[in-house]
């Protein structure tokens, strides 16, 4: 892969590409295989000073992190099914902690942490229940910290790195210091690693936390500028601002067409909030690049790719644009991630190319990735359907230490 490329993958097909946008035709390369764990997405690795210089996620078949950059494929084993994914600053220590997979409960308590130096990794156990990952330096003399975000109960608990790294065989417990000042319905994670500031979404708002000599501290919550609340969050290093989609209207889900949708970004360090309205409906995952963002909403009345330019005192719309409807798409009145006549429930992936001038979106179902930028809309042919939407990075942007 080359640093200008996208990495598409099909998780439910088990297929992962190379798109470049430069070539007519979208130049589509087979990359590999591997089932993408899709909660965990992607995470971009910086190693040796270089940027986004390699890319990783979680195969939830085979039980690997795989590693994919300028040298080819490397994989080591990690536990599944992989839930979030976080490393340090050398992009060397990578964080996977177990969800609930195919289960209907959360089930496994086991964290891996990989060494992609020693290609090796070691495991302990923690606390069931999805807990999301973030590496954060510790105030007192920044070592690295990992730590997990739990919910029902909320907590946040930290464990030095070196704990993790130096713990023995047959997957111990391993318990940090922990405070539980946090709502019980976080979800999303960011951290600013030149500040130690790291953040939580919940329903009372952006719960701010930082570790001080091996303890997580509160520093307070920024309550979301728009009704709602966000379930999803990104961190744009060039800014120090959190970015997230924060959804109101009906909390029952089959209500979704109802739905009303904002992007918001705050400041982690004073807690300056911005927002900008966006259209109804289904708002899934979001990208950034170049100092935008790129929303791809689904409603009844069409879906459309709206793209926002942060810079300035608040941010706004650049641009929406009319996406060609999915085949089999939500159904009003039916819970959004249902199948729908017995195809996958479709949805959409976005990223930004790092100048945030092309965006890319796909066609869940349909097997098309469109390129879409603001003179014209490219509509590329997938190998393989994309159900669910799959998943999307764009290599070369500002690393971001959480899979995403």
């Amino acid at each position: 892969m080359t640093v200008d490329q996208l990495f598409v993958a099909d998780y439910r097909a088990g297929r992962t590409y190379t798109v470049d946008p430069a070539v007519d035709g979208g130049g589509v390369r087979a990359l590999g295989t591997g089932v993408l764990a899709e909660h965990a997405g992607v995470l971009a690795l910086p190693r040796d000073g270089a940027t986004d210089a390699e890319l990783a996620f979680a195969d939830d078949r085979s039980g690997a992190l795989v590693v994919l950059g300028p040298g080819g494929e490397r994989r080591v084993p990690v536990a599944i099914p992989a839930e979030h994914l976080a490393c340090d600053p050398s992009g060397r220590h990578v964080v996977v902690t177990t969800g609930v997979g195919a289960n209907g409960a959360p089930w496994s308590d086991v964290v891996t942490v990989v060494d992609l130096t020693a290609g090796e990794s070691v495991r302990f156990r923690s606390r069931r229940g999805e807990p999301g990952a973030l590496v954060v330096p510790d105030q007192a003399g920044g070592d690295p910290t990992v730590v997990l975000r739990h919910r029902e109960p909320g907590a946040v608990e930290a464990l030095p790195l070196a704990w993790c790294l130096g713990v023995g065989a047959h997957v111990p417990a391993l318990t940090g210091a922990a405070v539980a000042d946090i709502a019980d319905d976080g979800h999303g994670d960011v951290v600013d690693q030149r500040t130690g500031i790291a953040a939580t979404a919940t329903g009372r708002g952006l719960e701010r936390f930082v570790v001080e000599e091996g303890v997580p501290r509160m520093i307070g919550a920024v309550p979301w500028p728009a009704p709602g609340r966000a379930f999803y969050l990104r961190f744009d290093p060039a800014t120090g601002r959190a970015v997230g989609v924060v959804r109101g209207g009906p909390a029952d889900p089959a209500a979704w067409t109802e739905w009303t949708n904002h992007l918001v970004d705050v400041d982690l360090s004073t807690g300056d909030t911005r927002c900008v309205d966006l259209p109804p409906g289904l708002a899934f995952r979001f990208a950034l690049g170049g100092g935008k963002a790129a929303v791809a909403t689904i409603h009844p009345d069409g879906d459309e790719l709206t793209l926002i330019d942060r810079a300035g005192p608040r941010p706004r719309a650049l641009y929406r644009r009319a996406l060609p409807p999915m085949s089999h798409p939500p159904a009003p009145g039916r819970l959004p991630w249902d199948p729908v006549g017995g195809a996958p429930a479709q949805r959409r992936a976005v990223a930004l190319d790092p100048s945030g001038t092309t965006a890319a979106v796909t066609r869940g179902g349909d097997a098309e990735l469109h390129l879409v930028r603001e003179d014209r809309t490219d509509t590329v042919r997938m190998p393989s359907p994309l159900d669910e939407g799959g998943h999307l990075h764009w290599r070369g942007g500002a690393a971001d230490p959480v899979g995403r």
